[in-house]
């Protein structure tokens, strides 16, 4: 087993002790009441055992936890998330989600977040990786390309600015984060790869923010178009 696939299942299990502790406080103030409501159609449809349109019409469903670029299904197989979809949807690792497959494409849906916390810290890059430097934490939160790129192309984000970033909740060192936005910008002149890099270091990514626009979650969910 690699190195990143222990960290993401030490993750998750840190993750699921968390919600189990949740899940009991919740338990335990319940019990008293004697009358328990039906869930409303918006509660249904953030957990699991719920069915979506597509899923009427699905070749298979399998539901898992995403760990920060993938989904781990409950079967073990990893279903990579389109960078669109998890940027746009701010997922973050430990997250609840179902991969859908029906005949005409595949759909990746949000169906039980995380608890989750705001944190900001400094912007990097290093190497292949775009990063949040958080001073409580000893390691970089990354955060993934299409995030990046798009705030690097239409809102001038460059290392050194600070940035809020959501992680789960109560995880000693988060490894991914969803960016949220720029807090505060650097009075340093940080490079940031060029168009002209882009071909090389950070590819498809820039030249596709071109064509940004904001999809609903039954849109094409497609990597290479539309982030976000």
């Amino acid at each position: 087993m690699s190195v990143k696939k222990i960290e993401s299942a030490l993750n998750l299990i840190e993750i699921a002790e968390n919600n189990l502790k949740t899940a009991k406080t919740l338990l335990l103030q319940l019990s008293g009441d004697r009358a328990v409501r039906a869930p409303s159609a918006d509660t249904q449809r953030m957990y699991p055992g719920t069915r979506s349109s597509e899923e009427s019409t699905a070749l298979e469903v399998v539901e898992g936890y995403f760990e920060g670029e993938s989904m781990i299904g409950d079967n073990g197989k990893t279903y990579l998330v389109p960078q669109n979809y998890a940027s746009k949807t701010q997922l973050v690792v430990g997250d609840r989600m179902k991969w859908i497959l029906t005949p005409e494409r595949e759909v990746f849906k949000l169906i039980q977040p995380v608890n989750r916390e705001r944190v900001t810290g400094t912007f990097a890059i290093e190497g292949d990786n775009f990063v949040v430097l958080v001073d409580k934490f000893s390691n970089p939160i990354k955060i993934l390309k299409a995030s990046a790129t798009y705030a690097i192309k239409q809102l001038s984000l460059k290392p050194g600015d600070e940035v809020a970033v959501y992680i789960p909740k109560d995880t000693e060192n988060p490894s991914w984060g969803a960016f949220i936005n720029i807090v505060k910008a650097s009075s340093n002149e940080a490079s940031v790869p060029s168009t002209e890099q882009s071909n090389e270091s950070i590819p498809a990514e820039l030249d596709a923010l071109n064509e940004f626009k904001l999809d609903d979650e039954n849109s094409k969910q497609d990597t290479e178009k539309d982030f976000f």
